[in-house]
């Protein structure tokens, strides 16, 4: 089959906006980064805890690391909500809740259409598609967060495949 033979055509879904799906969107995103600072916070803490009671042999060097540990834990958890609540009202202010909501992917890209939105990324800014469980994460070129999140149940198997395909991580030329 010759690349003449081989036809595309756009896939539109469309879908109204419930009041949770902000939250679910902004929690899937939290989701995916978080664990590299869980482990990060985790090394520095045994680092430093076990670092300084094999040094001195003191046991008031485990409890400061647990103390430690402690404060990093609750700052993880207290930058997770904060970052989770901020990204659900940017995404309340994307995706209103009650309209109506259409994914359109194709050749040339991929198009989220509200009646207060209508947000297109092209094909050639693609980097990389990223999954979870209620959410597909579109990344571009130069952004370190995702340029769209879009609802899981707008984009089947295949439209993710495609973008995929459109988007590989590694450029060459």
């Amino acid at each position: 089959m010759t690349d003449a033979a081989v036809q595309h055509t756009d896939t539109s879904k469309s879908m109204v906006v419930d009041h949770a799906l902000s939250r679910r969107l902004a929690r899937d995103h939290q989701r995916k980064k978080q664990p590299a600072l869980w482990i990060g916070g985790a090394a520095i803490v045994l680092l430093f805890g076990f670092g300084t009671f094999a040094l001195n042999g003191n046991v008031r060097s485990l409890i400061l690391a647990a103390f430690w540990g402690l404060v990093i834990a609750i700052g993880f958890v207290a930058i997770r909500h904060l970052g989770t609540q901020k990204l659900t009202r940017v995404i309340e202010g994307l995706y209103p809740s009650g309209e109506r909501l259409t994914v359109t992917v194709s050749d040339t890209g991929v198009t989220v259409t509200t009646s207060a939105t209508n947000l297109t990324v092209a094909a050639s800014a693609l980097w990389r598609i990223s999954t979870a469980p209620h959410s597909v994460m579109v990344r571009i070129h130069g952004l370190i967060g995702p340029a769209m999140i879009l609802p899981r149940e707008l984009l089947d198997d295949a439209d993710v495949a495609r973008l995929r395909a459109l988007a590989p991580r590694i450029r060459r030329g």
